[in-house]
């Protein structure tokens, strides 16, 4: 007869080879704050324990030191050749505490942003080799790229334009940005206010279901990036990324904005997150928003609260295990 164990780790592995890694795309802007260099370790931590498969990493800057630090993170954490797409024309450029030294401190070849492909096409590029609908993007910087792939026409590509493509080929979109179910403070705040004209399309034309996660006192709750700082920042981009970017707050920790919308773009919600479905997501000409009712929208999701009985602090430990897991690969 079999132990108890046996069947358990049978079931186990039963389960793990039915359960397909979630094919994602991860877009962002990867200078303005470093939760974005979290968000993409964490990503890589995620594929290291086979829930996820990176397709592809765009840039929706034009800061032209965030496509490299993109190649910093995807190079150290083992994965140097995961195609990277960024926006090529009107945009969004701010400054970056860190992306230029990480960019110069450690190993990347693909220079500087105007290199890199254009994101529009590498978007088109990723979603016409897929065979089915399985892809899940996962945004977490402006929406820049998302409306000028919505805009994209019929090419040598893909016969389909952009709102088919994404339509026949998008699982659902996870968006980081806003805070729910309404901004409290109208100042200029987050992901959607930089390029509104962009988050006004996107939520209107957007053909599949989208899934917004908040920042502020929601992502407050999960302090992340502790574990960073248990190694050498010479010797890893994301310790060192913490740092810079940690110094002027005094502090060892950082919240979760993007993080979060990582993990729900992988794993889903259902676990430590209330998703709330009633209403749409209205977005202002200038970009700030407000979660109305009515009337209701069945694409629009979003997620800012945490479960009954849930402790934050466990989570952002889990949060933190994914971010470091090539840093902790690399010192054993």
């Amino acid at each position: 007869m079999k132990s108890i164990y046996s069947i358990l780790l049978s079931i186990f592995i039963s389960y793990s080879v039915l359960a397909q890694p979630t094919r994602i795309i991860f877009d962002t802007d990867m200078e303005s704050d470093v939760d974005d260099v979290g968000a993409l370790a964490m990503l890589h931590g995620l594929a290291d324990a086979g829930d996820a498969e990176i397709l592809g990493t765009m840039v929706c800057s034009l800061n032209p030191w965030s496509v490299p630090t993109v190649d910093v993170v995807n190079t150290y954490c083992g994965r140097p050749d995961i195609p990277i797409g960024a926006v090529k024309t009107l945009g969004v450029y701010r400054n970056s505490k860190y992306a230029r030294i990480i960019s110069e401190e450690f190993p990347q070849d693909e220079g500087l942003g105007e290199r890199a492909k254009d994101a529009t096409q590498l978007y088109r590029q990723l979603l016409a080799a897929e065979e089915d609908s399985s892809v899940v993007i996962v945004t977490v910087g402006y929406l820049t790229n998302l409306s000028y792939l919505l805009n994209s026409a019929p090419d040598d590509i893909s016969p389909l334009n952009g709102v088919e493509l994404v339509r026949q080929k998008v699982k659902h979109l996870v968006c980081m940005g806003g805070r729910y179910p309404f901004q409290q403070n109208p100042g200029r705040w987050g992901n959607f206010m930089p390029d509104p004209g962009a988050t006004v399309h996107v939520a209107q034309a957007w053909p599949t279901d989208i899934i917004y996660t908040g920042g502020g006192d929601f992502a407050d709750l999960f302090q992340t990036g502790k574990k960073t700082f248990d190694y050498p920042q010479d010797s890893n981009p994301i310790s060192r990324a913490y740092t810079i970017f940690l110094e002027s707050w005094n502090r060892n920790y950082h919240h979760s904005a993007d993080l979060i919308a990582v993990y729900v773009a992988v794993r889903g919600w259902g676990e430590y997150f209330e998703f709330n479905s009633q209403g749409y997501n209205h977005i202002f000409e200038d970009g700030t928003h407000m979660w109305r009712l009515q009337p209701d929208d069945p694409r629009h999701h979003y997620i800012d609260t945490l479960k009954e009985g849930i402790d934050p602090d466990e989570v952002a430990e889990l949060f933190d295990d994914f971010m470091i897991s090539a840093i902790r690969t690399k010192a054993e």
